[in-house]
C-alpha cells in the first residue's frame, strides 16, 4: 500500500525553507507541461492559461494537496484532465452555437433539422445531473471509452455504464416528448 504525502517531502522542506523554490520548480516544469497542453489543446495560448491554473491551484492548496504517485506525473495528470475539460466546453460551445458548421454540404433543410436536434440535445443535456452529464460528455463528446473515463474520475465502469444508460434514457425521454 502507497503512504500518501502531501506532494514530495522534499518539494514541502525546500518551499518552507525558501519560497523562491516555487518559482524555480514552476520554471523547471512549465515549459514541457506547456508542450502538452498544447498537443491536447491545439492553442498554445490556451494551453499556457490552463498550466499557470493548474500552478496557481497547486500554490493555493499546496498544504492540502494529497499526492500517490511523483509530482511530475501528478503535474501531467492535473493539466491533462483540465485540457480534456477545456476541450469537452469548447465542443458543448461550439455545438450549441454553430452545430451545422462541420456539416455545410448538407441541404439548407437537413442543415436546420440537424441544428434543431443539436440545440435540443444541449438543452437535454442540461437537464441531466452533473456528473451524469459530465460522464456522458465524456463518451459521447470526447469519444472516451468507458475505462478511460473510469480512470480519469477514479469510479468503476459499472458506474460509468450506469451513468451512460440514465443519460440514454432521460435522452429518449424528452425526445419522444417534443
Amino acid at each position: 500500500m502507497k503512504k500518501r504525502c502531501c506532494f514530495e517531502p522534499q518539494f514541502n522542506t525546500k518551499l518552507e525553507q525558501n519560497t523562491n523554490y516555487f518559482e524555480v520548480f514552476y520554471k523547471k516544469h512549465q515549459p514541457s507541461l506547456v508542450h502538452f497542453a498544447t498537443y491536447l489543446t491545439h492553442s498554445s495560448s490556451d494551453a499556457v492559461e490552463i498550466v499557470n491554473d493548474v500552478f496557481v491551484t497547486i500554490w493555493h492548496k499546496r498544504d492540502e494537496l494529497q499526492v500517490d504517485e511523483s509530482l511530475k506525473s501528478y503535474l501531467f495528470t492535473a493539466v491533462k484532465n483540465r485540457c480534456f475539460n477545456f476541450n469537452r466546453q469548447k465542443k458543448i460551445e461550439t455545438l450549441s452555437v454553430f452545430p451545422d458548421e462541420a456539416k455545410s454540404s448538407f441541404t439548407a433543410d437537413g442543415v436546420m433539422l440537424e441544428k434543431e436536434q443539436a440545440l435540443k440535445l444541449a438543452y437535454i443535456m442540461n437537464k441531466l445531473p452533473p456528473k451524469c452529464r459530465q460522464i456522458f460528455a465524456m463518451s459521447r463528446i470526447d469519444e472516451l471509452t468507458y475505462s478511460q473515463i473510469a480512470a480519469l474520475l477514479d469510479i468503476s465502469t459499472k458506474t460509468v455504464e450506469a451513468q451512460i444508460t440514465k443519460a440514454l434514457k432521460i435522452c429518449r425521454e424528452n425526445l419522444k416528448l417534443k
